[in-house]
């Protein structure tokens, strides 16, 4: 990095939202999760999450960080999910492309997030949320922990991270290959970069590398 172009950004000096969006734009790309619940009182939620990720395999884990609205009150996901302990994660692929930023609005807590998108609520299979039937892969999860991070009651500061386990994946045959595995081209999910800017999987946006062993790269290491 060259030191005479190098901009500096101290944490200290910036508030909640400007660091979280110094995050937003430089941890890139990022998975987006379209989180489907349901209230209380039965109104179905949609909203897409992209501080999410995967973490173990046994069980099986992943986390999605849910922050609060700028009014500062909990998100309608947030107080579903901890109501029924339970939500669905439909990728966000090709199908979504256009109604990101429509279920991302912070809508009153009785709209029904279905209806104001025009997808299709579907069954789960084993949890009490809605799945969304255009999704061409879900994951079914139950929340096993939450963890209470960041400066309460401050929007961009109060987090709550939903550490949830994946009971049941459905996924269409279409985003498989030949052998049977998912192809993440076809797949063809959407991530996002910062504030407003999507990534599209495309597939000369793509490339593979592959893993050699150790003992194979220094089997064939060429002196330079």
């Amino acid at each position: 990095m060259d030191s005479e172009r190098t901009i500096t950004f101290d944490p200290a000096e910036h508030p909640p939202m400007e660091r979280q969006y110094m995050l937003s734009q430089l941890v890139v790309p990022r998975p987006i999760a379209m989180v489907s619940t349901r209230s209380p009182e039965g109104v179905a939620n949609i909203a897409p999450m992209s501080y999410y990720l995967p973490i173990t395999g046994d069980p099986m884990l992943v986390g999605i960080t849910m922050g609060l609205r700028e009014s500062g009150q909990l998100k309608d996901t947030y107080t579903n999910a901890m109501a029924s302990g339970d939500l669905v994660v439909n990728v966000t692929t090709e199908e979504f492309r256009d109604r990101i930023e429509t279920v991302a609005m912070e809508a009153p807590a009785e709209v029904d997030e279905f209806e104001l998108a025009g997808w299709t609520p579907v069954p789960a299979t084993k949890v009490t949320s809605p799945a969304i039937g255009e999704a061409l892969a879900r994951l079914e999860c139950e929340v096993r922990r939450v963890v209470d991070l960041g400066t309460p009651g401050l929007p961009f500061g109060e987090v709550h991270l939903v550490v949830a386990e994946v009971v049941w994946v459905a996924y269409d045959s279409a985003i498989c290959d030949d052998k049977g595995r998912i192809d993440p081209l076809r797949l063809g999910p959407i991530g996002r970069l910062g504030l407003r800017t999507f990534l599209r999987t495309v597939d000369d946006g793509a490339y593979f590398l592959p893993r050699i062993p150790w003992s194979e790269f220094i089997a064939n290491r060429k002196e330079p």
